[in-house]
């Protein structure tokens, strides 16, 4: 890929994510009908993993992370991933480094570890007795 297109890419991809998270920022997804509502909340009345995480992204954007949470604990697994990424964009592994660092995204375990985790959530968030409620939005 050029370097021109990669500049063009980054950019628009850049003022995309910066226009949504001002959306999110200004407009509640509680109070206006625009932000798409969950396909299968509506068709199961069942939380998804994914189920709050427009509201607790809204939360974030205001310094509410305990409501965040509140809304979807997995938006901290959310964070910790970007934020891990963000750091190994940030600090590029160079030669003249002593040792390499090893990015455990890429572990052939990572993907079922997270995968397992989101499936446990899924399940554990519908069951309708406490504590399990506490994980429901």
């Amino acid at each position: 890929m050029s370097k021109t297109l990669k500049i063009t890419l980054y950019t628009s991809l850049t003022l995309v994510g910066m226009l949504l998270l001002s959306l999110y920022f200004f407009f509640s997804p509680e109070n206006v009908s625009f932000f798409p509502k969950c396909p299968f909340h509506s068709l199961t009345g069942l939380h998804c993993p994914g189920c709050g995480s427009q509201r607790a992204i809204h939360a974030i954007l205001h310094g509410e992370i305990w409501t965040a949470l509140q809304y979807n604990f997995l938006i901290l697994l959310a964070f910790l991933v970007l934020s891990y990424k963000l750091f190994l964009w940030l600090f590029p592994y160079r030669k003249k480094d002593q040792k390499q660092r090893k990015n455990i995204l890429y572990a052939t375990a990572t993907p079922w570890v997270i995968f397992a985790l989101i499936i446990g959530f899924w399940i554990l968030r519908n069951i309708p007795i406490k504590p399990f409620t506490y994980l429901a939005p």
